[in-house]
């Protein structure tokens, strides 16, 4: 596919970020294309991950030998790097066992494509594939700018080898986590397209029928079926009927993506509530406790609410979109109620009840371990950070006033 075409598919649309997943660790490769190499790719992310983990055991050896530590914050620190650890591995392990999966996603996927092509409802990917290549130009830009700003403050400290060996590992799980994240945003904004493109079909049919309705002056639905054309009421009810099977595997795409990326999006929020716990406290040692004894307050200041902010905006980006993708899908009831109400064949009303069944039986829902992936997220986030700092910050006062109890180095 030449950079900047069209698109054909889905796969073709995001082929970008599965190529970097597969450069990072997380899936199956193949070579030559459609030839998977499992064993291959098990053996490439585990001499990933030994470079990384290696490399974030000299982070704590070289970088955090001479730093006086609160003794929260020693904790703090070796929980978040066995986090980020366990992120990582994680990541890779569920990338790779669920690479057949991903395929048969985007098969389903092709297949529903081609049903709304034989329907005349085109597919546009353009929207998908500039938004990768967008994000992908923002991420290596936001990255390189934060780069440089930690090159700034770990030169205080250490070498320019050993900071830009710290820099390197420290990016790669973010980038790990990053791009489940964008990849489980792409597939429900693909999921968002397809309802979008099922709403309007079912609405211009609606908007045909009242139109035709008030030209012809009939008030009365038994007198308005005899009248209308024969051929319209089967393409409508062959349209509803396949449309009926296009929705009920819509949502099985869904619960597909919801499976092999689920454990991924919960980690990360459980990942931001102890990032932006650690952050909170880590400003607050810096501003209220020592101040005066930190050396470049500021550069660790702006890399820690950079980190914040963009932890925030991953959540809300995702948590969005898996709103406005359920309000989409669920919202095809509404019109179905609506033709209900326009047509008294009985074969379309029994058709368009069935349609009705099964959007209140199995509504479009975008969750993770019974977690609803919805607005509301942000806010649970809040509550449990706001509580963990609290608490935190009374056992650091505590902890500190304890003589017993001497400063801790890593």
């Amino acid at each position: 596919m030449k950079l900047f075409a069209r698109p054909k598919c889905f796969s073709e649309a995001i082929a970008l970020v599965t190529n970097l997943s597969c450069f990072l660790g997380l899936r199956i490769f193949e070579y030559p294309r459609g030839h998977p190499r499992p064993i291959l790719s098990l053996i490439y992310f585990l001499f990933m991950f030994g470079i990384y983990y290696s490399g974030s055991r000299i982070i704590e050896e070289k970088y955090y030998l001479n730093i006086r530590l609160m003794k929260l914050e020693y904790v703090l620190y070796k929980i978040l790097r066995y986090v980020h650890v366990m992120s990582v591995i994680l990541n890779m392990l569920l990338g790779w066992w669920y690479t057949n999966k991903f395929r048969a996603s985007h098969k389903k996927i092709f297949k529903i494509d081609e049903t709304l092509r034989q329907l005349g409802l085109s597919e546009n990917y353009n929207s998908i594939y500039f938004m990768t290549i967008g994000m992908i130009t923002v991420w290596i830009t936001g990255s390189f700018i934060l780069s440089i700003v930690a090159f700034i403050h770990l030169r205080i400290r250490t070498n320019i080898c050993t900071a830009v060996y710290i820099i390197l590992c420290s990016m790669y799980p973010l980038t790990v986590n990053s791009i489940n994240i964008f990849e489980f945003y792409l597939f429900v904004r693909c999921l968002q397209i397809k309802f979008e493109l099922i709403n309007r079909f079912l609405c211009e049919n609606l908007i045909n029928l009242s139109r035709n309705k008030i030209k012809l002056n009939i008030f009365e639905l038994k007198e308005y079926a005899k009248i209308m054309d024969v051929e319209q009421q089967k393409h409508i009810f062959f349209s509803t009927m396949i449309f009926r099977r296009l929705h009920l595997e819509l949502c099985k795409v869904s619960k597909i993506v919801c499976t092999i990326l689920g454990v991924q999006v919960a980690w990360e929020i459980v990942a931001i509530i102890m990032h932006l716990s650690g952050a909170s406290y880590n400003l607050f040692i810096r501003y209220i406790m020592y101040q005066y004894k930190v050396k470049g307050v500021p550069a660790q200041t702006a890399l820690t609410l950079s980190m914040s902010l963009l932890s925030i905006f991953k959540i809300v980006f995702v948590c969005r979109i898996c709103k406005n993708a359920a309000n989409e899908g669920n919202k095809t009831i509404e019109i179905i109620h609506a033709i209900y109400g326009c047509n008294t064949d009985t074969d379309m009303q029994e058709e368009i009840q069935q349609f009705g069944i099964q959007i209140l039986q199995s509504p479009v829902t975008f969750s993770v371990f019974g977690l609803t992936l919805d607005n509301r997220i942000l806010t649970m986030i809040l509550k449990s950070v706001t509580i963990y700092v609290v608490i935190m910050v009374q056992m650091s006062i505590t902890l500190e006033s304890d003589n017993a109890v001497q400063d801790t180095q890593f």
